[in-house]
């Protein structure tokens, strides 16, 4: 590996406001070079260095072609990471009343100044648009006249955002399990993303009575979800191994979140979900869930998306909105993370969701599992109307970054970097069902929390 910084303008309109170093790393290619492939792995926050130290699970086909070329988004790992500190306890992530709700905003607020003073001007400058241009200055660094990129997840909205800005200086571009940036409105957004928890959820209530590695076989997972549901609204349910933690719903949905991102973890939910019918129904202590408090996922996140909640009324009726659109999990504690993230912020997105502007670039591949938790199935088919002479690859199983899912998917991505060839319209793979009997040597996928996009 070659590992170094670039330097680049905090503020891209005003270069004289200051300067911040991008970290960078490249593995060379091993064999005949034809270009630099840019790698990202989502997040918001996650390391492109230490993706390109794993060569992004790409397969050795590839690696032998290109340079791979990771960076640490500015914010983010060696690229002057977002610092806050403590800003007290935070209040609940989900209100009961106004008074939640003023407390959860001045939290926001309170630990949006924090971070801005640890972190300092950079902090108002993390958005898509201005890590676009960095990719550029990366791009014309290494002297390549164009580049391809591969990212995963949030990655793909900053490869979006290069194609929009630089659509001349693409050769290539794959969007695995994409964002859809003209998704807008909060009701919107959190029923988009409960909606994938759930389909992702049906598919393992479809595998269960399959397997014999799946604990609630001869059982319907469906109906086990929904009575454990009811249970943690009563207030009878608590966490495995802690029985003076209470469970509530929204835990019960982190369970099926954390479990989706590859069906591999499908057995470990059964298990967990059979432990937890076999607790005898008591009242447990009340636990209050308190704030995802990271201020680099809400830097980077709210600089390009806005989910305008006023008050508790308003946030309350999302949630709603919510159950109705997915009444088995009932939210997506990834979605809901992302609207509360944002609330209270004294400074409205930069770039707020709008439809896209990308024109002239070469055909770009978009690929997204039909049971993605994270990035909605229905956000690729949006972002694949609204990009001319894009491509759509439908992973028909569920998991996060379907090119480590599968041979076929892993076979066409590689196909149109090595080839430039877009799969035909209607072009998908078959789900591969989990295989416990072996380790699979694949890349691992995104790490399973609220704050992994």
């Amino acid at each position: 590996m070659q590992c170094g910084t670039l330097t680049v303008p905090i503020d891209w309109a005003k270069p004289g406001r200051g300067t911040v170093k991008i970290a960078v790393a490249r593995a060379k290619a091993t064999g005949k070079r034809l270009g630099t492939l840019l790698v990202n792995p989502g997040g918001p926050g996650g390391s492109g260095v230490e993706f390109a130290l794993d060569r992004a699970g790409l397969s050795k086909q590839v690696r032998q072609r290109y340079d791979i070329v990771g960076f640490d988004p500015r914010g983010v790992g060696g690229s002057h990471a977002v610092l806050c500190g403590s800003v007290g306890v935070p209040p609940r992530t989900y209100p009961r009343h106004q008074a939640d709700f003023a407390k959860l905003a001045a939290y926001q607020g309170k630990l949006y100044r924090a971070c801005r003073k640890k972190t300092g001007l950079l902090y108002d400058f993390l958005g898509a648009g201005s890590v676009a241009r960095d990719m550029d200055a990366i791009r014309a660094a290494l002297g390549e006249h164009k580049v391809s990129f591969y990212g995963v997840s949030y990655g793909t909205w900053l490869g979006q955002r290069y194609a929009e800005l630089f659509p001349g200086r693409v050769r290539s571009m794959t969007l695995d399990s994409t964002m859809d940036h003209s998704v807008a409105g909060a009701l919107r957004f959190s029923q988009d993303e409960a909606r994938a928890l759930e389909v992702a959820y049906s598919q393992f209530a479809k595998w269960c009575p399959t397997s014999k590695h799946c604990a609630l076989r001869g059982r319907n997972p469906v109906k086990v979800l929904d009575n454990l549901m009811l249970r943690a609204e009563k207030g009878t349910l608590h966490e495995i191994g802690s029985p003076k933690t209470r469970l509530a719903p929204p835990d019960l949905a982190s369970m099926v979140h954390g479990s989706s991102y590859d069906p591999i973890a499908w057995a470990q939910l059964g298990q967990e979900f059979l432990a937890l019918t076999r607790q005898k129904p008591r009242p447990v202590k009340t636990r209050a869930a308190v704030a995802d408090a990271d201020g680099e996922f809400a830097g980077i996140l709210c600089a390009d998306w806005s989910f305008p909640v006023r008050d508790y009324k308003e946030l309350a009726a999302v949630r709603v909105g919510t159950r109705r659109a997915a009444p088995h999990v009932r939210l997506s504690p990834l979605g809901w993370s992302a609207i509360t993230s944002c609330i209270g912020r004294p400074n409205p997105a930069r770039d707020p969701q709008r439809p896209y502007r990308i024109k002239g670039t070469p055909p770009i591949l978009i690929a997204n599992a039909v049971g993605d938790p994270a990035t909605a199935y229905p956000w690729a088919v949006g972002t694949n109307r609204q990009i001319p002479g894009s491509a759509l690859l439908t992973y028909q199983g569920t998991g996060h970054g379907v090119y480590g899912l599968s041979p076929c998917s892993r076979k066409v991505v590689d196909t149109y970097l090595l080839n430039g060839t877009t799969p035909v319209a209607g072009a998908s793979c078959p789900a591969v069902p989990p295989d416990f009997s072996q380790q699979r040597t694949r890349r691992p996928p995104v790490k399973p929390n609220r704050f992994a996009y």
